[in-house]
This record gives structure tokens, C-alpha cells and sequence, in this order.
């Protein structure tokens, strides 16, 4: 019997079908599989240089894989890329100090002059003592009033740093804003009323009436009551008839019709839905109402729409509800309703009828 090999690309143990010292694969694809890896590559079949992990080769046609994953090519490169950079040696250059040669490495500045930082300062004093600055003229300083160089100091009019500091905090103020109320510094030559681009551009386009600005702000439910009970003391005498309006929280859907409230009602809020109380919804946007009520023979629901803006609606999880009455709704359903003005007649367009030209007067 003929003694198994292992093959060299798959691993695989094989009869061989001729001398067991020239066959090395086990089947003919193996064979250029392996020898294409080797024409390119100067690493082992399978296994990734960066990690050294295994690669499993898809067996499509196609360039042979080298890496297990993208990571690793990039890392790989990269590393090649450093050591073929640090393998160029960079040319020799001669300090102006000392006159020594030296090499700079590649973590140096590519101008650097001097070979050490001694030579650079002793360099540069001998320079600015065989170069004078021309005398510059003297000032007054116009916050402190000592006299100085124009080349001591590069603030104009300053003699030093803290003195522009202290007439930059005498010059500023603060202001508040005219549109946020928020308070801000701001030169006084300046004459700023509002503390940004934003509130400027608010301010510039508010109305004259504002729109839904006797809005009911809230942050939590108590809250929201007594806000609703204080804005409506007088909206009006209360109906004659007095029925419990619950609201429900939340955001609902407004397209599961009549069917589907009444299932909310029954099972999410566990009311009975035929107590002749009103049931309040609301959409996402705030801008849908609906209510729906038993009346003895059906259900009755009505849809309501803001105008502009939204209805003011309690912040709460769905499925809570909070029980208002009667004239409490009423009130709060007219919250987001702005009036509008009369319409305009719109304009004849066209030629004007033969005979209704008005004739110039003689004179």
C-alpha cells in the first residue's frame, strides 16, 4: 500500500497517484490555488501576516484573499508604509552655531536649522546684537499713562497686556435681552439689545399680535389644573348640563375610528364607555381632537381641528387620564383658535367691460 501524504494547500491526507517525492497535491485545483497564493504573496496559504489568524477562501474565481478582514490590510500597509519611510535616511545638514553635522530624524521638524536648542538661543542673541532694532517713539499709555516703546508692545496704545484687560472691563455692561430676557456683556458703544443673531431676527419678525400666546405652560399635571382653572374665570356661565369629560393622555391614533376608542375606553382605560361621559383624544401633533360620548341610543364623535397652533395637552403616559368638567373643556377647546380678519375681495382680472369706463369730465 502507498503511504498518505498531506496536501500543502488544504491540509487534506491523499493517496499519491505517481512518486510520493513528487506530488505534493492532492487534486489539480488545489495545485493553482496554492501556486497562485505563492506568486503573489510571500506568506503561508490561509494565514493573515497581520494577526496570523485563519482565512477562509471563498473558492470563486478571483484574486486569492491575503487577509481575514479589512482591519488587518490596513494595519498591514500602514506598518509597511512607516518602515519604508523611515528606512529613507534624510541628508546631512550643518548647525550655523557650531558648525557640527547632524542627522535629523524623522520625528524632527523638516526645517529645522540648529542641532540643539543651546546652539539656537545662542545663535539668535549674538544675532539681535549685531542687528539693533531701530528706537521706536515713546507714548503715554491712555489707561495708566506710563511712558513706553511701540515695540515693547504690540497693543497700540497699551503698555501692557492688563491695562488693555482693565479698559476692556470698564468699557463692557450688561445687558439684557430684549426678546429671551437673558442677560449678556456687551460693549457700550455697541448699543446691543439682544444677546444673538437668533433673538435679533425673532424680535425683528414678531407680529403684533403673537400667535397662541395665551398658551397654558405646564410641567406636570397639578400644575396644568390649576393653570386651566385660573385662565378661565371668565369665559362664561357654566351649561345646564353638567357631564364628566375625562382626557385621555398620551398620543392616539386618529385613524382606528369609532370601534377602536371604544376598546380603549374599555380595556386600556377600564371605564365603561356607556356612562355618558365625554372621552377625549389627541394626535402627536396636538392639532386633532376627538370626543366621543354615549347619548342613550349611540355613540355620537366629533372631530376637531386647531386653526394654528396645537391644543394644550397634559404631559402624561399613555393610557392615564385626567377628568375635567364640563366648562373646563369647553374652555380649553377654544385655546388654539386665533380669529382671522375679514377676507379681502379679490381683484377683477381681465379687460373691462364696453360702456363701464369712466368719460373724463369737460372742463
Amino acid at each position: 500500500m502507498s503511504e498518505e501524504l498531506i496536501c500543502l494547500c488544504c491540509g487534506q491526507p491523499f493517496k499519491p497517484s505517481c512518486h510520493k517525492t513528487r506530488q505534493k497535491y492532492c487534486s489539480r485545483e488545489c495545485c493553482i490555488k496554492y501556486n497562485n497564493a505563492k506568486r503573489y504573496y510571500t506568506v503561508p496559504v490561509d494565514t493573515c501576516p497581520e494577526c496570523g489568524g485563519h482565512i477562509e477562501q471563498t473558492g470563486e474565481r478571483g484574486r486569492f484573499r491575503r487577509f481575514c478582514s479589512d482591519r488587518c490590510r490596513v494595519v498591514y500597509h500602514g506598518k509597511k508604509a512607516q518602515e519604508r519611510k523611515r528606512n529613507i535616511k534624510r541628508p546631512p545638514q550643518i548647525c550655523p552655531n557650531c558648525g557640527k553635522e547632524f542627522t535629523m530624524d524623522w520625528g524632527m521638524s523638516a526645517n529645522r536649522r540648529f542641532c540643539c536648542d543651546d546652539c539656537r538661543i545662542e545663535w539668535w542673541k549674538e544675532y539681535h546684537r549685531s542687528n539693533p532694532k531701530e528706537q521706536s517713539s515713546e507714548r503715554n499709555c491712555i489707561c495708566c499713562g506710563k511712558e513706553f516703546r511701540a515695540d515693547n508692545w504690540h497693543g497700540g496704545d497699551y503698555c501692557s497686556r492688563e491695562c488693555y484687560l482693565q479698559m476692556m472691563a470698564e468699557a463692557r455692561e450688561n445687558v439684557t435681552c430684549g426678546w429671551c430676557g437673558e442677560e449678556f456683556s456687551a460693549l457700550k458703544s455697541q448699543n446691543r439689545q439682544y444677546c444673538s443673531t437668533h433673538c435679533y431676527t425673532a424680535a425683528r419678525h414678531q407680529p403684533k399680535r403673537q400667535k397662541a400666546a395665551h398658551r397654558i405652560f405646564y410641567s406636570n399635571p397639578d400644575e396644568w389644573r390649576e393653570l386651566l382653572k385660573t385662565d378661565m374665570k371668565d369665559f362664561g356661565e357654566p351649561t345646564k348640563r353638567g357631564r364628566r369629560v375625562f382626557l385621555v393622555c398620551g398620543e392616539t391614533n386618529m385613524n382606528v375610528g369609532i370601534d377602536g376608542l371604544v376598546n380603549i375606553i374599555r380595556y386600556r382605560l377600564n371605564f365603561n364607555p356607556y356612562d355618558g361621559s365625554v372621552y377625549a383624544f389627541c394626535d402627536s401633533t396636538g392639532t386633532n381632537l376627538e370626543y366621543i360620548e354615549w347619548d342613550g341610543a349611540g355613540f355620537c364623535i366629533t372631530k376637531r381641528r386647531a386653526q394654528s397652533g396645537s391644543y394644550p395637552w397634559p404631559p402624561m403616559d399613555a393610557g392615564l387620564t385626567i377628568e375635567i368638567t364640563e366648562k373646563e373643556f369647553d374652555f380649553l377647546r377654544t385655546k388654539s383658535i386665533v380669529p382671522v380678519g375679514k377676507k379681502r375681495k379679490p381683484k377683477k382680472r381681465g379687460r373691462p367691460k364696453k360702456g363701464s369706463a369712466k368719460k373724463p369730465e369737460n372742463r
